[in-house]
C-alpha cells in the first residue's frame, strides 16, 4: 500500500481531519488500485523542529470504487496502515492549510491603535522607557533607584541629578527626560557598586554595549543621545540622513541605512512606518506627528512589493496578501506537549495580599500583584498558568494542582486586559497521568487585529503593579523592538530586538517569558524564520520530569532527519525531505506501506477521485482502466492547482529546514 501526503480538511487545537489517496498494488506493476480514505488524529506539535506527530489515528471513511465492497477487505491493514503513520514535517501540514477556510477561523479583536512616542534619530540614539512615572526606592548611599524600568536609573537626591549606565559608563541630566549628558563629578563608586548587583540579579540592563568605553565614544564623536520615556516609544535609527531606495514595481521608497521598517510614498510624499505590525504615517519623519493607518487605507502599492524584495516581511502586515494570510494560518497552529500531572508543580509569590482586579466584560478578577497570570472564577475557584500549563486550585494561596479543564469564561478574557494572553493556552485533555496541552503565538503576544493582519501587541498601555520594592510589569507592545519577518524559504516569522536598544540583547519583560527573559526557551536573536521567536518551545522549562514532549522530538535515537535517518518509538517513522518519502513500520506491515512517494504528486478529492498531477501533460484522473487527461470545471481546477502549490512550497520548506542546518539533528 502507498498512503500518499494527506490533504487537511480542518485542524483545529490538536484535531485534525484529513484524507489521503491511497494505491493498493496488487501481483503485478499494473495491479494497482487507487482509492481515498478519510481519517482523524491527535496532532503533537514540535515547532522547534517542524515536525507533527500523529496518535490515535482513526479510519474514518474509505473510497475503492473499482474493490469489491468497497475494500472492506482491506478495512484491517488500512487501519494497520493508518496506525503506522506517524511523522509528517509541519511545513507540508502548515502549507496545506491555504486550501482550506483555516484563515477564516482566527478571532479577530478590535484594538487600541494608539499611536506611540516614535523618535526618528539620523545619529547613534538609545531608548529607555520607565514602566509610567518614574518610582524612586532607596538604594543606600544616599541614592535611590528607579525600580519599574529595565533600564539602569539613579537619582542623586543630594545633587538632583539622575545617572543612567550606558555603555560602560554614566549619564546624567536634571530631570527624567532630559536633556542627559556625560557624568561629571558623579558618585562613580557607588554608582557601579549598584550595576553590579543589578547585572548579578538581572534586575536591569545597561544600555548599549556595557565593554564599549563611553569616553571613547564621545571623542570619536560617536556617543549616543539618550531617550527616556514614561509612555509607549519606539525608536527608529538610520545611520546618517535617511537613503531611500525604490521599491520596483511601486511608488514606494524605501530607507536602505536602518533596520527599521521606513517607506516614502512618492505618490502622496506621506512617510509610513510599520511598528509591531501596525503602520504608521506622518508628512515629516522628524515632527513626532503620527496617525494610525487603518488596513483598508493603506496606499495599494504595499501589496506590490515584489517577494525578493528587502522589505518583503512588511507584506505579512498588509491586509489580503497571500504573506497576511499565511501569517493567520501559522499563528493558528499550536506547539503541543503531554505533561505529568504529577510532576508539574506551581508555586505564586505575590507581593502582599493577592490584589484582586475585576476584568472588564466579566464576572471574573485577576492577581495584580504577581508576575504568574492568577484569576478567579466565581462558582469555580483560581485558575493559573504557567509555562503554558493551566493550574487550579480554591485558595489564591495555594495548593496548587494540574487543572484537567479550563472554564471556557477564561476565553472571554479581552484585549483591554494585561492577561489577556492566557486565552492563547489550551488544554485538549487527559488521562490518569498526563494533560495535553497546548499554546499559539498569541500566548507570546501575538494578536488578530479587525484589519485581518497578525499584530504584536493589543496596543493598550496596562498600568504595572509597584509596591514597596516590587514592579510588576503588564505586557508591552511598543519598544520591545517586535517585529514580523516573511521570505519565501522559511514562511513566518517573530523577532524582537530589531532596531531595539535596551541592552544588548533585549526580551519583552512580561509574562510567559518570565522574570527578566527568555531564558533557555528562546532561538538565536537572528534566527526570524520558520516560526522565529514564536517557534520557541516554552515546555522545555519544564524539564524532561514534567515534560514528555511531542515524540517527534523525544523519542528514539534521533540522528539526522534529512537523510531519512529519523526514528520516533517503538514504531519506526523517517521522512526524507530529498525524496518525499515517508515510510512507516508496524508489526505487520513494516516493509509493505510507504507513505507518500517520490513523485508526491497523486492528490484526493472530496469525492472519492484521484488525480496526478504530470508535468508533462497536465492533470490526469484515475479511473477503472488507468490514467486519463482531466479537463474538469474551473473551480475544480483551481482547487487543485492549490492542493499543487501548496504541496510543493511545504516540500521547499521542509528541505530549506534541513539543508540550512536546523535538522541537521533535532533540537530540544
Amino acid at each position: 500500500m502507498q498512503i500518499y501526503q494527506p490533504q487537511l480538511d480542518q485542524w483545529t487545537g490538536n484535531r485534525l481531519e484529513a484524507y489521503a489517496a491511497v494505491a493498493i498494488h496488487g501481483q503485478s506493476s499494473n495491479d494497482k488500485a487507487y482509492g481515498v480514505i478519510w481519517f482523524t488524529a491527535r496532532t503533537e506539535v514540535d515547532k522547534v523542529n517542524r515536525l507533527v506527530t500523529l496518535d490515535d489515528v482513526k479510519l474514518t471513511k474509505r473510497n475503492f470504487p473499482s474493490l469489491p465492497n468497497n475494500g472492506s477487505q482491506y478495512e484491517q491493514a488500512l487501519q494497520a496502515c493508518m496506525s503506522s503513520l506517524q511523522t509528517i514535517p509541519l511545513d507540508l501540514l502548515e502549507t496545506s492549510l491555504s486550501t482550506t477556510s483555516a484563515v477564516d477561523q482566527q478571532k479577530k479583536y478590535q484594538l487600541n491603535n494608539e499611536p506611540p512616542n516614535i523618535i526618528f534619530s539620523g545619529a547613534p540614539a538609545v531608548l529607555a522607557l520607565i514602566d509610567g512615572e518614574p518610582a524612586l526606592r532607596p538604594t543606600g548611599d544616599n541614592l535611590q533607584k528607579v525600580i519599574n524600568t529595565r533600564a539602569l536609573i539613579i537619582f542623586d537626591s543630594s545633587k538632583q541629578l539622575y545617572y543612567l549606565a550606558l555603555m560602560d559608563g554614566w549619564m546624567e541630566a536634571p530631570r527624567i527626560a532630559g536633556p542627559w549628558s556625560v557624568a561629571k563629578n558623579a558618585p562613580v563608586r557607588s554608582l557601579n557598586k549598584l550595576k553590579r548587583t543589578a547585572e548579578a540579579s538581572d534586575q536591569n540592563q545597561v544600555l548599549g554595549n556595557p565593554e564599549q568605553p563611553l569616553e571613547q565614544a564621545c571623542e570619536e564623536g560617536e556617543a549616543p543621545a539618550v531617550y527616556v520615556s514614561t509612555v509607549p516609544a519606539e525608536l527608529l535609527l538610520t545611520q546618517g540622513p535617511p537613503q531611500f531606495t525604490p521599491i520596483v514595481g511601486t511608488s514606494l521608497l524605501y530607507v536602505e541605512n536602518s533596520g527599521s521598517d521606513i517607506f516614502m510614498d512618492n505618490f502622496n510624499q506621506m512617510f509610513y512606518v510599520l511598528i509591531a505590525g501596525r503602520w504608521f504615517t506622518s508628512n515629516s519623519l522628524q515632527k513626532r506627528a503620527w496617525s494610525y493607518v487603518p488596513g483598508a487605507a493603506l496606499p495599494s502599492d504595499f501589496a506590490e512589493i515584489p517577494t525578493y524584495s528587502p522589505k518583503a516581511s512588511a507584506l505579512v502586515s498588509v491586509q489580503g496578501t497571500p504573506q497576511a494570510k499565511e501569517a493567520l494560518i501559522a499563528n493558528q497552529i499550536p506547539q503541543t506537549a503531554a505533561i505529568s500531572r504529577n510532576a508539574a508543580k506551581l508555586e505564586v509569590r505575590y507581593y502582599g495580599t493577592p490584589n484582586l482586579k475585576s476584568i472588564e466584560g466579566t464576572n471574573l478578577q485577576y492577581v495584580s500583584n504577581t508576575p504568574i497570570p492568577v484569576i478567579y472564577v466565581p462558582g469555580s475557584g483560581y485558575y493559573a498558568v504557567q509555562n503554558a500549563v493551566w493550574f487550579e486550585s480554591s485558595s489564591a494561596t495555594g495548593p496548587w494542582a494540574v487543572a484537567t479543564s479550563v472554564p471556557s469564561v477564561i476565553y472571554t478574557i479581552p484585549p483591554s486586559c494585561p492577561i489577556h494572553y492566557v486565552t492563547y493556552a489550551y488544554l485538549y485533555g487527559f488521562t490518569s497521568t498526563s494533560v495535553y496541552v497546548g499554546y499559539t503565538p498569541g500566548y507570546y503576544g501575538t494578536v488578530v487585529s479587525s484589519d485581518d493582519v497578525v499584530v504584536y501587541g493589543t496596543g493598550w498601555s496596562y498600568p504595572p503593579y509597584i509596591g514597596g520594592e516590587a514592579w510588576v510589569p503588564a505586557p508591552y507592545t511598543y519598544g520591545v523592538g517586535a517585529a514580523f519577518s516573511w521570505s519565501t524559504a522559511a514562511g513566518w516569522g517573530l523577532g524582537f530586538g530589531l532596531g531595539m536598544t535596551i541592552g544588548s540583547a533585549c526580551s519583552p519583560w512580561w509574562g510567559p517569558v518570565g522574570g527578566w527573559g527568555w531564558g533557555t526557551a528562546t532561538p538565536a536573536w537572528g534566527w526570524e524564520g520558520y516560526g522565529g521567536a514564536a517557534a520557541a518551545n516554552i515546555y522545555g522549562r519544564w524539564g524532561n520530569t514534567a515534560y514528555g514532549g511531542t515524540r517527534a522530538a523525544w523519542a528514539g535515537t534521533v540522528n539526522n532527519a534529512y537523510t531519512g535517518n529519523y526514528a520516533a518509538g517503538a514504531r519506526a517513522a523517517t521522512y526524507n525531505a530529498q525524496t518525499g518519502v515517508v515510510h512507516a513500520g508496524a508489526t505487520g506491515v513494516a516493509d509493505n506501506t510507504r507513505v507518500a512517494n517520490a513523485g508526491n504528486n497523486i492528490y484526493a478529492d472530496h469525492d472519492g477521485n484521484v488525480y496526478k498531477a504530470s508535468p508533462g501533460s497536465g492533470w490526469q484522473q484515475h479511473d477503472g482502466d488507468g490514467w486519463r487527461t482531466w479537463s474538469g470545471s474551473g473551480t475544480m481546477r483551481s482547487s487543485m492547482n492549490s492542493w499543487q502549490s501548496a504541496r510543493g512550497l511545504g516540500d521547499q520548506r521542509w528541505s530549506n529546514f534541513q539543508s540550512e542546518g536546523w535538522g541537521s539533528g533535532l533540537r530540544r
